[in-house]
C-alpha cells in the first residue's frame, strides 16, 4: 500500500523522490520548507539500510533531526525524542491520529516515532513534533 523506493542500486533523483509521493509532494514541499527555513537543517539523500529504502536524512551541524522516507501517495517522517519530550507532546492540542501514530510506533519504547502523513491536516502536528524536536538548536526566533 505505502510503496517505497527500494532499488538500492539505482539512486533516485529529487524529482523522482517526490513524484513517488505523488499526491502529497505539497506537504512534503511544506515540510521540507519548514526544516530549511524554521530550523536550518540540512539534508542529504541516501540509503536506509535499517528500511532499505531510499530516505532523505536531515540535520542540524551533524546532529540527527529526523528523516522523510517516500512512500506511494504518502511519506512518513521518523524522529527520536526523549521520553519527557514525548510526554510534553502527547500533552499538547494535537489530533488523534498523532497520538495513535506515537503510541504505535514500533520502536516507541526507544523514543523513535513514526508518523505516516497522510493528508495536509497532519502537518501542524509534525512541526510541533520536529519544533520540540529541535529545540535550543535553531536559529530562528519565531515559535510555532
Amino acid at each position: 500500500m505505502y510503496e517505497r523506493l527500494k532499488d538500492k542500486s539505482k539512486m533516485p533523483t529529487l524529482e523522482e523522490f517526490v513524484v513517488h509521493i505523488g499526491k502529497l509532494k505539497e506537504a512534503y514541499k511544506k515540510i521540507v520548507e519548514f526544516l530549511s527555513k524554521e530550523v536550518n537543517s540540512e539534508n542529504i539523500l541516501k540509503f536506509d539500510a535499517h528500511s532499505r529504502c531510499w530516505k532523505i536524512n536531515f540535520y542540524i551541524k551533524k546532529e540527527y533531526v529526523c528523516d522523510i522516507i517516500a512512500e506511494k501517495d504518502a511519506f512518513m517522517i521518523v524522529t527520536r525524542l526523549s521520553e519527557e519530550n514525548i510526554q510534553k507532546i502527547m500533552q499538547d492540542d494535537i489530533l488523534q491520529y498523532t497520538k495513535e501514530c506515537i503510541d504505535n510506533s514500533p520502536f516507541r519504547h526507544r523514543g523513535w516515532i513514526e508518523y505516516r502523513i497522510l493528508s495536509l491536516e497532519h502537518l501542524k502536528d509534525v512541526e510541533k513534533i520536529l519544533w520540540v524536536r529541535t529545540s535550543g538548536k535553531q536559529k530562528s526566533n519565531s515559535l510555532k
